[in-house]
Parts: structure tokens; sequence; C-alpha cells
């Protein structure tokens, strides 16, 4: 089965995901210790986006399949994330990371993390 999310298509969601944790929990009132935990989730993933070998990066030293490594390797520490910030109580911060779980677990999941070469598809595939 061939999956929907291309390496570029990947690093574009990344980056809207940065951004709607830099700017959502603000918006929504949220305490600063819950603003401070979603900044910093923002500002990993961003990171790391920025020097995954994908179309949109500053730097390309991060080679894709090692970026899907990651991001699932880290997913013990966003699912405690918010009982070691102590903001698990906070309902708009609750609600917030798990509507970010949920899209971070769908992102992986469709991702075709065997493509080689950003934006381009193994041979057989079509695009």
């Amino acid at each position: 089965m061939t999956k929907p999310i291309s390496p570029e298509l990947h690093g574009i969601l990344d980056y809207g995901l940065t951004a709607a944790n830099t700017v959502v929990p603000g918006m929504l009132g949220m305490s600063a210790r819950a603003r401070t935990l979603f900044r910093t989730v923002a500002v990993i993933q961003g990171g790391l986006n920025a020097v995954t070998d994908q179309p949109y990066a500053a730097q390309k030293i991060v080679p894709f399949p090692l970026h899907g490594m990651i991001d699932k390797a880290s997913a013990p520490l966003y699912l405690l994330a918010p009982f070691l910030a102590g903001v698990f109580r906070e309902r708009r911060a609750r609600n917030w990371w798990l509507l970010v779980g949920v899209t971070l677990v769908t992102v992986y999941n469709l991702t075709d993390w065997s493509e080689r070469k950003p934006g381009k598809r193994k041979r057989g595939k079509r695009r």
C-alpha cells in the first residue's frame, strides 16, 4: 500500500504544526506553563524539520527515514510532557495536546518513510 504523505508534504505539515503550537495556545488563553510546553514542542519539531532532508529544509542533515525514527522514539516523551509540565488538568491544554497527539500519530502512520529522495517516488510507484 502506498502511503499518501510524501516527505515534501510531511515537511509542510510539520512546519504547520510548529506554527500552530507556537500560536494556538496563546489564542486559547492557556497558562504560561502550557504555552511554554507547546512552544518547546514547536521548537524541537520545527528544528528537526529544518534540518531533515526534505524540500523545505534549511539544511539537509538528517535523512528522512531517521526523522521518522526520531518521531516514533519521541512519542513516549510527548505522552508524558503534560504530566511532567503540570498542565494535564488544564482543560484547554489537555484538549490541544490530545488533538496534536492524534494529528502526530495520523501523519506518522500515513507518511511514506521509505522514500529515498524527497519528492521522488521509488520506481514502480505512481505520483
